[in-house]
């Protein structure tokens, strides 16, 4: 009978599927907490609670757009509930990474000259010594040669081109694979990206100690800092610091009433008065120009203006919870000649 290893010891001790790891996973320098493969996702959010994982750490650091330091910390304090609104990107993005695989698959063999194998990496994995540290990857590239690198995939939409060009690379992905680098002791990973089904590529991210100290420094201060004492980090005005609120305190406590009263507080209540003003009379400014400009175009679907186009055209909007419509929008953007077209 085979002998098992520590890491096997512990994954089996760990999980009910009895399951071999792929022999792979035995040559990382890290731990194997579970197999998602049977999990239901409210099971996966409630291990991902007993660390920082690495779509984490852009949030932590407040520079992901879509959920702010607090959304984390309702993440991993908070009762664990499926998400009840779709969320049609992530989805979408789950559905093509087989595609994004098999794209992966043909890149290395036209720009690497070899054929490796990508390993649907179905395990929540944890630092060696450091148990904050989870990392749950799309894949495992493996080389001929045995050599091991990291595969990621993502998808985006073509507004976001930019952000891809070249040498770019959206800095909250950047981080999330110097966190998986850190968690299974890799030096390399390669990121296959999509943007808009219409191009494909690859970037290859080397390991950066310099930054993953800082992560690893970053994650312990937060854990200690918020998590463990059950203090919430400051909201930031954002869209998901506010659901975040909503779920933390779901319910008023019909009749209490408490007393807020500071200076800093009066402080901000003035200053609410006069920004919720300010923010009315901007309103109402930028309608009066765009206004300006309809009355000047008349039945013009385009205007130039500099290096402004000014778009005035119909658009149909779709009947789904209220009454289908047509009507014409106004946009603004860079103008490229040729009458903008």
């Amino acid at each position: 009978m085979k002998k098992l290893t520590d890491k096997e010891m512990t994954y089996f001790l760990n999980n009910k599927s009895g399951k071999d790891i792929p022999e792979y996973l035995n040559k990382l320098n890290c731990n194997i907490v579970c197999s998602t493969e049977n999990q239901t996702r409210e099971e996966w959010l409630k291990h991902r609670q007993h660390g920082i994982g690495g779509s984490d750490i852009a949030s932590m650091l407040g520079i992901n757009p879509f959920h702010s330091p607090l959304a984390l910390y309702w993440d991993k304090v908070g009762e664990v509930k499926e998400d009840e609104e779709e969320n049609i990107p992530a989805e979408a993005g789950i559905v093509l990474e087989p595609l994004i695989k098999r794209k992966m698959i043909k890149w290395f063999i036209k720009n690497e000259g070899v054929k490796v194998e990508i390993d649907d990496c179905k395990y929540i994995l944890q630092h060696h010594e450091n148990p904050l540290a989870l990392a749950n990857i799309d894949g495992m590239i493996i080389f001929p040669s045995d050599e091991l690198c990291g595969g990621e995939y993502k998808t985006t939409n073509e507004r976001n081109y930019k952000l891809w060009e070249g040498d770019n690379l959206p800095d909250y992905y950047y981080l999330q694979v110097q966190w998986y680098l850190y968690v299974t002791g890799l030096t390399k990973w390669y990121l296959g990206f999509l943007i808009g089904l219409r191009k494909f590529d690859v970037k290859i991210i080397e390991r950066n100690n310099a930054v993953i100290e800082q992560l690893v420094k970053q994650t312990k201060d937060f854990w200690e800092t918020f998590i463990i004492p059950k203090i919430p980090p400051s909201p930031d005005g954002s869209i998901s610091s506010g659901i975040a609120i909503k779920s933390m305190y779901p319910e008023e406590d019909a009749g209490k009433v408490i007393d807020i009263t500071n200076m800093e507080n009066q402080e901000k209540i003035e200053r609410l008065s006069i920004i919720t003003g300010q923010a009315k009379e901007l309103k109402k400014e930028v309608n009066f120009i765009k206004q300006e400009f309809q009355v000047q175009m008349g039945d013009a679907g385009q205007a130039i203006c500099s290096d402004k186009m000014i778009n005035w055209k119909m658009q149909e909007r779709k009947e789904h919870i209220v009454k289908a419509s047509k009507s014409r929008v106004m946009r603004i953007g860079k103008y490229k000649g040729n009458g903008g077209k």
